[in-house]
């Protein structure tokens, strides 16, 4: 029988990701913060999702199982926390993915388990949830997984579920492409609270996009890494249109008083950008402006 996969992180990925394996014959179980929500789980029996019900399993982190296979899927911020609740838990040579918003958290789970099999992830996947555990899967896309250091071939496996999956020898450029994304539309929305869309229909808003791209493609070019053919503004432009009727995750926190992926997305940024010497003045008005505002700090 196939290990079971443990998720850490039992949010609107989470939970989608929950169904994708059991479609694909794995025994699952989600990693939940409380008594509370382990009690609605049980109520329900399983993962509500386009009507259909599949039937994972659910646990708290002081569960005394061994971890063998994990997914994490924390927004960025909560991740050192989650995973030092189960950091105990976690076999050695655990196979691990990691998919999260921004950079940053990858390299922090790769270094505190040197010897497991990680995997780094990105996806487009558009999903929601109605209610807790309760899915509606809105726009689907595809997720790249790779490991940045080797071949990780069990990632195969993977595809015998119902989401898309791509093996990315790249997994690094994948990220960034998105992080450079994030960048450019996540914090406006979040600022100005409105949908994608607003970005390209405002010229004031547009000019701040295109400040913040020049500055993301300076940095990523410093670094080393090559985004897009075309200039960031195009994608990024490109990206708001297709998703002008949609709200940000960080608008969403923003809005709900909840702890945004700032420091994963802009943050990070800005103190790469810093040991490169590169000026960064409009991603770090917008970091300062969601993180003081929002964040209390």
């Amino acid at each position: 029988m196939n290990a079971t996969w443990h998720i850490l992180g039992a949010g609107a990925i989470g939970n989608l990701w929950a169904c994708h394996l059991i479609s694909a014959g794995f025994p699952v179980s989600l990693i939940l913060r409380s008594e509370e929500k382990l009690s609605q789980f049980n109520e329900q029996g399983g993962l509500l999702l386009q009507d259909t019900l599949y039937p994972a399993s659910a646990e708290l982190a002081d569960h005394n199982s061994q971890i063998s296979q994990l997914l994490i899927t924390t927004k960025a911020q909560d991740t050192q926390i989650a995973f030092n609740s189960i950091r105990q838990r976690i076999s050695d040579t655990a196979r691990v993915i990691v998919l999260q918003n921004g950079m940053g958290s990858q390299q922090w789970i790769t270094d505190q388990l040197p010897d497991a099999d990680i995997v780094w992830a990105s996806t487009t996947d558009g999903v929601w949830l109605e209610e807790p555990f309760k899915l509606i899967h809105a726009g689907e896309g595809y997720t790249r997984l790779g490991n940045p250091d080797k071949d990780s071939y069990w990632v195969e496996e993977l595809g015998r579920g119902f989401l898309k999956i791509e093996l990315d020898d790249d997994i690094k450029q994948t990220l960034w492409c998105k992080l450079a994304i994030n960048c450019a539309i996540n914090p406006l929305t979040a600022n100005y609270q409105c949908q994608n869309g607003e970005l390209i229909k405002n010229p004031d808003y547009l000019s701040e996009m295109a400040q913040i791209c020049h500055e993301v493609e300076a940095v990523a070019n410093a670094a080393g890494i090559q985004l897009f053919k075309e200039p960031l503004i195009k994608h990024a432009c490109d990206v708001a249109e297709l998703t002008a009727n949609n709200y940000s995750s960080m608008m969403q926190d923003v809005r709900l008083g909840r702890t945004t992926e700032i420091d994963a997305i802009t943050g990070y940024l800005c103190k790469l950008a810093e040991q490169y010497a590169i000026p960064t003045p409009t991603n770090l008005k917008y970091l300062r402006k969601i993180k003081k505002t929002h964040e209390c700090i």
